[in-house]
């Protein structure tokens, strides 16, 4: 094993680490050097910058500066004619043909809030609707069903959707072995059409911008945000262009009514030549998520907070928030937009967050506060919005399509449960569609690779679903989970 670096040796280099070598002498070698390690890949020096942006940030716009995205940039698919939706589909699947769309998964975050120290991608949902029972097992479920969908196209050989997925160095290892495994399941060539990359870590910051330890021999430092997507990937994207990809789906993990690499949202962000487009919920009364709207003529995601309540709650003649463009962080981006803002010169803002860090005092003790005492810089990923020259909304059902796992059963909403609901939901709505009769106490859910839009349903018209049934008939068998 190669001797760590001694302390002056460190320093010699790297003097913004003075701080936290304070117990360095105390430390094993191996402690040491697990050190090191760590604040090799921190970039203090640059950190410190950051902290001093980040207090400049925007001027804060005014009512004045807000307006809603206008329409004819704002589509909602519910009010699209039957025969425009095939068509956007169509085009969404022959770009899957081709091998021109890359899904980006956004999957950096552990489950801590859930009470599981797993990545939030790779827990066990209790569905076993798909080959892994969990949120990626889902996901790669879906892809590999819209493969299928594609290969039935007039093409050669059908392309492959590539598959990136973004982890951070605590969930980097756990996720690729997950992922490996549901590669394997389903066939996928794992070197050739999945990127598994990491985003940076950036350390915590005191009131007063010093650098915290979290014990002894490590540093307090968390994932850079979402949007850290944008360095994380750049070492990518001339072997994704190579490969022939045009285009990106990029999505949060955590919901699982996520339609990955939709057709639909595809299709119409391409025929409209969109170079950034996003999916949009209609927002709740009193909901708290951010309003995609203009600010200054240029789109944006604005905070509850900053929009303020009257305009919140203004409302249209129709009965509509004025500001109704909900953000669940799903994006569309042509391989021309990433290439602009993954360069070097493109840097987005670092955003502050006041937080609660338990850290080590210059007596060695660790302390946990009791209120925000520290504070932990992250880049949001719709900060790019603003470089759009061509950007299109994509408004789409939230009980069909967004339905997030954030917290823990206890808090009973955005938790497990209301996942596995929400998903029974949306199998029943399809069925009811497809013409079946659902006659059943208990939730029931179809298998992912069974259909992926509400298709391929047809042999379940005129017949009565239920526990029996499922059980007991082959043809009704093999659309559902078994329990």
């Amino acid at each position: 094993m190669i001797a760590p670096p001694t302390k002056e040796e460190i320093l010699s280099t790297m003097k913004e680490a003075k701080p936290l070598l304070a117990f360095y002498d105390e430390l094993s070698s191996e402690e040491k050097s697990k050190l090191y390690k760590q604040l090799c890949t921190l970039n203090l020096s640059e950190a410190r910058q950051w902290f001093i942006d980040s207090e400049e940030q925007r001027s804060p716009s005014s009512a004045e500066d807000f307006r809603p995205i206008p329409r004819s940039h704002h589509f909602a698919q519910t009010e699209l004619h039957e025969v425009v939706l095939d068509q956007l589909w169509n085009r969404g699947v022959d770009a899957i043909a081709k091998g021109e769309v890359c899904a980006i998964v956004l999957a950096g975050g552990q489950a801590t809030r859930l009470g599981s120290s797993q990545p939030k991608g790779t827990i066990p949902l209790g569905i076993n609707a798909a080959f892994g029972d969990s949120l990626l097992g889902i996901q790669a479920a879906k892809i590999a069903l819209l493969q299928a969908l594609a290969g039935e196209r007039d093409h050669q050989t059908p392309g492959k959707i590539h598959w990136a997925v973004m982890t951070s160095p605590g969930t980097e290892e756990a996720t690729r072995e997950h992922v490996q495994m549901l590669a394997k399941h389903h066939g996928f060539d794992f070197d050739e059409q999945i990127t598994i990359f990491s985003q940076d870590e950036i350390a915590a910051y005191d009131e007063k911008g010093e650098f915290l330890l979290g014990t002894k021999s490590s540093v307090v430092a968390s994932p850079n945000g979402n949007g850290g997507l944008y360095s994380a990937i750049s070492a990518q994207l001339p072997r994704l262009r190579a490969k022939g990809i045009k285009y990106f789906h990029v999505y949060c993990v955590d919901n699982i009514l996520c339609k990955v690499a939709d057709p639909h949202f595809i299709g119409f962000a391409i025929s409209k030549e969109a170079d950034v487009a996003t999916k949009c919920v209609a927002k709740q009364q009193g909901e708290l998520v951010g309003s995609v709207c203009l600010d200054h003529g240029k789109p944006r995601v604005v905070e509850y907070s900053e929009l303020g309540a009257e305009l919140a709650e203004q409302k249209t003649s129709d009965g509509k928030y004025l500001f109704s463009a909900g953000s669940i962080a799903n994006h569309f981006f042509t391989m021309d937009f990433m290439d602009k803002v993954c360069s070097p010169s493109s840097r987005l803002p670092y955003h502050r967050a006041h937080k609660k860090i338990a850290f080590v005092d210059s007596n060695g003790d660790v302390i946990k506060p009791e209120k925000p005492n520290g504070i932990k810089l992250e880049q949001f990923i719709f900060d790019v919005f603003e470089l759009s020259e061509r950007f299109f909304i994509w408004e789409v059902t939230r009980n069909e399509e967004f339905s997030p796992l954030k917290n823990h059963q206890s808090v009973g909403v955005d938790c497990l449960s209301t996942c596995q609901k929400d998903l029974a939901y949306v199998n029943e709505l399809w069925l009811n569609r497809a013409g079946a009769t659902l006659n059943s106490s208990k939730r029931l859910f179809l298998k992912t690779m069974a259909s992926y839009n509400g298709e391929n349903l047809q042999e379940l018209r005129h017949r009565e679903i239920n526990e029996q049934s499922i059980e007991t008939d082959h043809v009704i068998n093999k659309f559902f989970v078994n329990h």
